[in-house]
C-alpha cells in the first residue's frame, strides 16, 4: 500500500512540476502545520483490528492528500498518537531507527509478513493497560494468538467489570 501511496505521490507531484509553467520546479516539503489542517485522525490505541486499520487508512490518504515526501510519513503519522501509544513509540523507535536513516512506512506499519514478532510488539504496545497486563507476559509472538487472547482478555475484563 505504501508503494501505491509513494506512486501516486510522485504522479501528483510530477503533474504539478509540469504545470509549474517553467517554474523552479522543486516542489516544498510539507510541513508538519500544514499537514495537520486536514485534521488527519489522532489514536489512542485499541484492541480492535478494525479500528487500528481504519486509522493507518485514513492516515495515508492524509498523507497521500498533502503529498508528504516518503521520508515525512512516519514522522507526522506518530506525532498523532496520543497517550499509551505515544509512549509506546518512544520505545518502538529505538528497534526501527537505523542510524539517521527515516523509518519507513511500512516498518512502522509492520509489514511485510516478515516482521511478526515487529507486529506483536507493535499491537502491545497499543493494547489498554488492563489487558496488556494480561496478555503481555504471556509473551505471544504470533499475530493471530495474540488478538485472539486479547480479545478474550478484553471480555474477561468486561465482565469481572459488571
Amino acid at each position: 500500500m505504501a508503494a501505491a501511496i509513494q506512486a501516486t505521490a510522485e504522479a501528483l507531484g510530477q503533474q504539478i512540476n509540469n504545470n509549474d509553467n517553467g517554474k523552479s520546479g522543486a516542489q516544498c516539503p510539507t510541513t508538519l502545520a500544514t499537514f495537520l489542517k486536514v485534521n488527519p485522525p489522532m489514536f489512542k490505541g485499541t484492541t480492535n483490528l478494525t479500528e487500528a486499520d481504519a486509522w493507518f487508512q485514513a492516515m495515508e490518504q492524509a498523507l497521500q492528500a498533502q503529498l508528504v515526501l516518503q521520508e515525512q510519513c512516519v514522522e507526522f503519522a506518530t506525532y498523532l498518537l496520543i497517550g499509551e501509544t505515544s509512549h509506546w513509540w518512544q520505545g518502538a523507535r529505538c528497534l526501527l531507527q537505523q542510524g539517521d536513516d527515516p523509518i519507513i512506512w511500512d516498518a512502522f506499519q509492520g509489514a511485510p509478513g516478515d516482521f511478526e514478532e515487529w507486529k506483536c510488539i507493535k499491537y502491545e504496545g497499543g493494547l489498554r493497560s488492563d489487558i496488556l497486563s494480561l496478555v503481555g507476559p504471556m509473551e505471544i509472538r504470533t499475530f493471530s494468538e495474540l488478538v485472539n487472547k486479547s480479545r478474550v482478555a478484553e471480555e474477561c475484563v468486561k465482565k469481572a467489570g459488571a
